[in-house]
Parts: structure tokens; C-alpha cells; sequence
């Protein structure tokens, strides 16, 4: 079910996630997964490969496993890291960002089976940007 977020920003996500609002955020779960949806503006490209390299920077700091993927002017971001919620039980999160060049879809998957992650990457990858200006 495809879902606009903005006048912008829409993706595709499986029907049986629920989803409410919360603030700026949309927020999609189902048992096991959580979907934390964040649109942030910036004024061009210049702010977009701020972003990313901080990002980058980031992800190389913490030895973290990443996921590049660009698509025209759509540019894909993704770092995996696993945390641990209570003792004894970790769960993965993926921070996905889908930049354009006036603007970032953020997507932060918080997932409690590792198979769920195909799924996650797939709803990050269907992402849509349309530029009104």
C-alpha cells in the first residue's frame, strides 16, 4: 500500500503494518518490526554531501555495515547496527536515508528477527521523491 508521507515523499509498505503519527513522525509497526519514518529539509546539494559524509563518517567510526544504492537523483544511505535492548536480547537497527536533493526521507527499521531484514530493505528501496519545484 503506498503511503504519502508528503507531497514529496511516499513508499510502499505491506498492509499488515499498522501506523499512526506521531509529531513529525509516521511510525509503522507490526510484531517484531518497527518503521520510524523522518523527512528533514535541506537548501541543495552542497547540505545533501554534508550529510552523507557525516554519515559515512560515522558508520566507518563504529565499524558498522553499510548499503549504498543510487538511483538518479535519488541518492541511498544505510547502515545496520545491533542493540541491545534488555540483557540477553538484541535487536537490529537499519537507519536508511533516501536523499534528494532538497530533502531526506529517513526510515529507521528497528527488527527482532534478522529475517525480517530483506522485507525492511525492500520498503526502504521503494522510497519515491517527487520534485514540485
Amino acid at each position: 500500500m503506498i503511503i504519502h508521507l508528503s507531497q514529496e515523499w511516499s513508499l510502499d509498505v505491506p498492509e499488515d503494518l499498522q501506523h499512526r503519527k506521531e509529531g513529525d513522525h509516521v511510525v509503522f509497526w507490526k510484531e517484531g518490526m518497527t518503521l520510524i519514518t523522518t523527512i528533514f529539509a535541506y537548501s541543495g546539494e552542497k547540505q545533501r554531501q554534508v550529510l552523507l559524509a557525516n554519515l559515512k563518517g560515522r558508520v566507518e567510526a563504529d565499524k558498522l555495515e553499510s548499503i549504498v544504492d543510487n538511483d538518479g537523483e535519488i541518492q541511498r544511505y544505510a547502515y545496520l547496527q545491533p542493540e541491545e535492548v534488555i540483557p540477553g536480547h538484541t535487536r537490529l537497527a537499519v537507519h536508511a536515508f533516501t536523499t534528494a536533493l532538497y530533502g531526506v526521507l529517513q526510515t529507521s527499521f528497528y527488527i527482532d528477527n534478522s529475517d525480517d531484514l530483506q522485507e525492511c530493505l525492500q520498503i526502504w528501496k521503494s522510497v519515491e521523491w517527487a520534485d514540485f519545484s
